[in-house]
């Protein structure tokens, strides 16, 4: 039997625990499940991406292996931060049932914060996922700066993959709306189907 294979796109601890707390009820007890854990590393800081160079090619040479330190240990250190994050949704899923061996980490990092949808959208092509798992409240620096959540811009522009979209308890309202075609549901703990995709 072939394998389902989620991509579940993690963000920060508290949402990313209510993420994975929701989708281990739903998924507790399969076993023909393959999880990749998706974190995106945030884009590096204009100092490290704003090279000014030198004139005289020794210190170029110099300025640019001090760059790269500054580099590798910035990536490091934002690596680490999200540590916890794997650890805690391994720890939620493998409670509920989930093999150890059936679940993967992906760390990518961003080049700019536009990029999330296409790289998540990406990342799941290249890994063979049929499901999209995301928190309706993730990323919430990306409605800051884009004037929309994430999860409409991945239902909207995802083909040939079913969105799930998991409801933080605190935004549950007894109401349904139909949108796009795509069923979004406000209920506690529910999640959406996407495109004659029924979740």
């Amino acid at each position: 039997m072939e394998k389902q294979k989620l991509l579940v796109a993690l963000d920060q601890h508290s949402i990313s625990t209510e993420l994975c707390n929701y989708l281990g009820k739903i998924i507790s007890g399969k076993q023909d499940l393959e999880i990749s854990l998706l974190h995106m590393l945030p884009p590096p800081p204009p100092q490290l991406r704003e090279f000014r160079g030198s004139e005289d090619p020794e210190v170029e040479e110099q300025l640019d292996r001090e760059m790269d330190v500054v580099y590798q240990r910035w990536t490091r250190e934002a690596e680490n931060a999200a540590r916890p994050v794997f650890e805690n949704a391994t720890s939620i899923l493998t409670r509920a049932g989930v093999p150890p061996n059936s679940i993967r980490r992906i760390v990518r990092q961003l080049v700019n914060h536009e990029d999330l949808t296409d790289d998540i959208l990406k990342l799941a092509e290249e890994n063979a996922c049929q499901t999209i798992v995301v928190g309706r409240s993730s990323f919430p620096w990306f409605k800051e700066m884009f004037h929309r959540h994430l999860a409409d811009r991945l239902v909207t522009q995802a083909t040939g993959v079913a969105i799930w979209v998991v409801e933080q308890p605190s935004a549950a309202e007894e109401r349904e709306e139909i949108a796009g075609g795509v069923r979004y549901s406000e209920d506690r703990g529910r999640t959406l189907g996407t495109r004659g995709r029924p979740a």
